[in-house]
């Protein structure tokens, strides 16, 4: 019995968000005693963590998160592992026709990165709000996730998402740390703040979600009797404010007058215009839409220089007006209604059957989105107050039911890690692999430690996926050997039952 902290977390496209709360537990029931409010850290940029990091060298660890990331934009020689807008990548490999944004990473590069940053997340809500204490029985983790990851493809995505943020905390906690669909968080937080109430019973209500990547669209009924949403039905589309941000990329790439060939051999050029455009994007919505201007890398600034990696360096003066980036932004706010179109035809919906129409997610500050939007429903549209804040607000309150009711429920769509795969060391030891990803080396962080001068500190990385195991050595000092063979640095070598790894001098069997 007594008080429980739980941090919701709603790792998003471009930004990620934390809340924390207090519950009183009983041992049956939790009952939230503080309302979920905004818990921001080093890094972060007013309320939200940009998904930004900065990898090392060897791409194996974090030099820096968020805002810090933000500043190697201009060198050329870090900005080549900057990385970014990984989430859309995350379940390409199962996706027949993937957009190109989700083609940007590998599957497994794009859960990488996922783990990298939630690891340091974790270190500093240690560092910051426990003086780097242990986290103790008290404390939970709530972490949003698409309903479409565990509902397609047999929930595969789920699975390997699940396993991977599960790694990333130590064992002892593994079981406060608890998994919520974001349509149920959407629920909660609209329940929160008593917009459900304004829902007509009789009619058919959307709940329309703008996010960085995917635009989502949910039709719901509203039992007044219960306080119930009625699922109805549900539409997803690739359509993101992260359109709008490639979009500006562009028009910044010619208003520098780069050379299409100058740009196309520097991709991490590009991808700085595409942050670059992130922000001017976020900055021009807020002076159309009269919101209070949010200090940003870009703030107040007239002029932009790009140094490319050939040593050319291009320079533009002229700042973007609002009304230009109306203007430009036109046929993308078009596409977008022709996205809301194609949404309600394929549900089967007309216009005069729906009753009200909530906004959630941050890109629906785009002006021009949320102006369609304006004219087609009207006086329907309920526009609430921080909509990209509502699914991180409402995970957190998902555990105001019985405790031990939710984990039951939460463990129907848990899946058990099955591998036989282990190491064998040389005096005997065993090491089980059971993590999507392993980190082999001498560092003390290593999840298979290497107790080696000749060994590197990040020496080699193993990673599973399905049931299938693949090698990758990480320009180790001496190098990583299959049966004697050495592995080229940085090209993935499948695993077989009866190979012999060696890692500089350290030798194992792989049964």
């Amino acid at each position: 019995d007594g008080k429980i902290t739980l941090y919701a977390l709603d790792c998003g496209t471009v930004n990620w968000r934390l809340y924390r709360m207090e519950y009183h537990y009983d041992g049956a029931k939790a009952q939230h005693v503080t309302s979920p409010l905004s818990s921001p850290l080093a890094n972060f940029s007013d309320r939200k963590l940009p998904a930004v990091l900065t990898l090392t060298p060897d791409g194996t660890n974090l030099e820096d998160i968020g805002e810090t990331a933000l500043n190697f934009l201009e060198d050329t020689d870090v900005r080549t592992r900057v990385r970014e807008f990984f989430k859309p990548s995350i379940g390409n490999h199962l996706v027949d026709n993937p957009s190109p944004h989700q083609l940007r990473y590998s599957h497994f590069n794009a859960l990488l990165y996922t783990r990298l940053l939630l690891r340091k997340l974790i270190e500093q809500i240690r560092e910051e709000k426990y003086n780097s204490g242990p986290l103790d029985d008290q404390i939970h983790f709530s972490i949003a996730y698409p309903d479409r990851w565990r509902t397609e493809f047999d929930g595969k995505i789920f699975e390997d998402f699940y396993h991977v943020i599960l790694e990333c905390f130590p064992p002892s906690i593994a079981d406060r740390v608890h998994f919520v669909p974001e349509s149920e968080g959407v629920i909660l937080g609209l329940r929160d703040q008593s917009l459900l109430e304004r829902f007509h019973s009789e009619d058919i209500n959307l709940i329309i979600d703008v996010g960085g990547s995917n635009t989502t669209i949910y039709a719901r009924k509203y039992n007044a009797e219960t306080g119930a949403l009625i699922n109805i039905d549900r539409y997803e589309e690739p359509f993101g404010g992260g359109l709008y941000d490639a979009l500006l990329a562009q028009h910044l790439s010619n208003e520098l007058k780069i050379p299409a060939r100058v740009l196309s051999g520097d991709p991490a050029a590009f991808m700085t215009l595409r942050i670059w455009g992130q922000l001017i994007k976020e900055s021009l919505s807020r002076e159309i839409l009269g919101e209070p201007e949010i200090v940003t890398a870009l703030s107040g600034q007239q002029a932009l220089t790009l140094v490319m990696n050939n040593g050319q360096v291009f320079r533009q003066n002229k700042k973007l007006t609002p009304s230009e980036f109306a203007q430009l932004c036109l046929p993308l706010d078009q596409a977008f209604q022709d996205v809301l179109s194609r949404g309600l035809k394929e549900m089967e919906i007309d216009d005069n059957v729906i009753g009200r129409v909530i906004l959630l997610g941050g890109g629906t500050r785009v002006p021009g989105i949320l102006k369609g939007i304006e004219d087609r429903f009207g006086e329907k549209l309920i526009y609430p107050p921080n909509p990209e804040e509502m699914i991180v607000r409402g995970i957190g309150l998902a555990f105001t039911a019985s405790l031990p009711e939710r984990e039951q429920e939460e463990k129907k769509f848990i899946p058990e890690k099955k591998t036989g795969w282990r190491l064998i060391r040389e005096n005997g030891k065993i090491e089980d692999v059971k993590k999507e990803i392993l980190i082999a080396g001498r560092s003390q962080q290593s999840d298979i430690l290497l107790d080696s001068k000749k060994c590197s500190r990040t020496h080699a990385l193993i990673r599973l996926e399905g049931n299938a195991l693949t090698l990758i050595d990480l320009r180790s000092k001496n190098g990583t050997f299959v049966n004697d063979i050495q592995l080229t640095p940085n090209s993935g070598q499948h695993l077989r039952a009866g190979d012999e790894l060696r890692f500089g001098d350290q030798r194992f069997i792989l049964e």
